[in-house]
């Protein structure tokens, strides 16, 4: 079966530019374009566009501007409402020692540590929501 070589026409390069950053997944983008799955990838490689699912920096920037804040606002947020770190790298969709890179010395630090009475606080918030 020959392979043949078909050209991408701007439209379909919008949408490209637009959904593989946002993290939708290459077998769906290329459904939508009429391209296989493996040129989408090499487009968007050829672009410089990076999928959230292998870039932790994309990642963060999609959670920025879903959430509208700067990713240490939001960090602030997170601990005065007493929630964990790694609710917070979960929630991104990071490891928690990446989060680690993404946030100010202090503010890592000023995170409360995790008590015997705070992990059954925790449960206890999670079982009644």
């Amino acid at each position: 079966m020959p392979r043949t070589w078909k050209e991408w026409t701007t439209r379909e390069l919008a949408i490209l530019d637009r959904d593989y950053p946002a993290g939708v997944p290459a077998r769906e983008i290329a459904q939508r374009v009429g391209h296989s799955e493996r040129a989408v990838r090499s487009r968007a490689e050829l672009r410089g566009l990076k999928h959230p699912a292998h870039s932790s920096a994309q990642a963060v920037r999609n959670f920025e501007v879903e959430r509208g804040q700067r990713l240490a606002d939001i960090a602030r947020e997170y601990r005065d409402h007493r929630l964990s770190r790694t609710t917070l790298a979960h929630d991104i969709g990071i490891e928690l020692k990446t989060l680690r890179r993404f946030l100010p010395d202090d503010l890592w630090k000023s995170w409360p540590r995790m008590t015997i009475g705070r992990i059954d606080e925790a449960r206890h918030r999670r079982k009644a929501a």
